[in-house]
């Protein structure tokens, strides 16, 4: 059965709302035969849950998918899009409630001072860390001169500490291996979101963290593996900007191999 959230910029009081309307709408997907996960309507839209983001605070247009088209859109009609729902599951309904919340998240700004993160991180290791995830520039890069902050972030993996990079951009992927920072950072043990939402990296890793049957190779293993339609596979990405010819073909055979 689908879950669908929904809510409203205008409260239903107002005599112009969209309250009413979003209601509607979710309840009509929530009795959907063709629709089965968790999914967010609001305004016109469809979202895959784990996929959205909440982006405006004074419009209508509250919610958005950055890496993800609309499930489905409503005009006079609803247009489903139905190569992006998630298959019917198959076996019987399983939840998993343990959640980890040992972990922290730090978004980079320029200019940061590289010894109180560091500081930052060791006193919370100290406090038993399981999971950091950084907010970092673009694909995946921060100051090439922060060596102390990258032999921090070694440290903390080699201690079991799940270090997961995400972008502040609003789209695009994490492409860790791109330029020279990033492949630093890999080389430390840090695992890349790819591109989640920083919300779907949260609450992913506090899930697997939370599984008692995982090691922490696994968690890192897993957090690149699409699991919910979180996160588009590697090897369904685009090729990253100045794309050798060559990755430009494995990219494009990749791609023809799944239709």
């Amino acid at each position: 059965k689908p879950v669908v959230f929904t809510g409203s910029q205008i409260p239903l009081r107002e005599p112009y709302n969209d309250a009413r309307k979003n209601l509607i709408m979710a309840v009509i997907f929530a009795s959907s035969d063709t629709v089965s996960e968790v999914t967010i309507f609001f305004h016109d839209r469809l979202l895959r849950a784990c996929r959205a983001t909440k982006v405006n605070t004074s419009k209508l247009l509250a919610f958005d998918s950055p890496n993800l088209d609309p499930l489905a859109e409503i005009g006079i009609n609803i247009e489903e899009r139905q190569h992006l729902l998630q298959p019917p599951p198959r076996g019987a309904f399983r939840i998993r409630t343990e959640m980890d919340s040992r972990l922290i998240t730090l978004r980079l700004v320029p200019g940061f001072d590289d010894a109180c993160i560091i500081h930052m991180i060791r006193a919370a290791r100290e406090t038993h860390l399981k999971g950091l995830i950084l907010q970092l520039y673009g694909t995946g890069n921060m100051p090439s001169l922060k060596d102390d902050l990258v032999h921090a972030l070694t440290d903390a993996t080699k201690a079991g500490v799940c270090v997961v990079v995400t972008t502040q951009c609003h789209t695009g992927s994490v492409m860790l291996g791109h330029y020279a920072t990033g492949m630093a950072l890999k080389e430390a043990g840090v695992v890349s979101a790819g591109d989640m939402t920083l919300e779907a990296t949260t609450a992913k890793l506090a899930y697997l963290l939370g599984r008692q049957d995982l090691t922490i190779d696994e968690v890192r293993d897993l957090m690149g593996v699409d699991l919910r339609g979180e996160l588009t596979p590697e090897d369904e990405m685009p090729p990253p900007p100045l794309a050798t010819a060559y990755q430009k073909a494995i990219a494009k055979k990749n791609r023809s191999r799944r239709y």
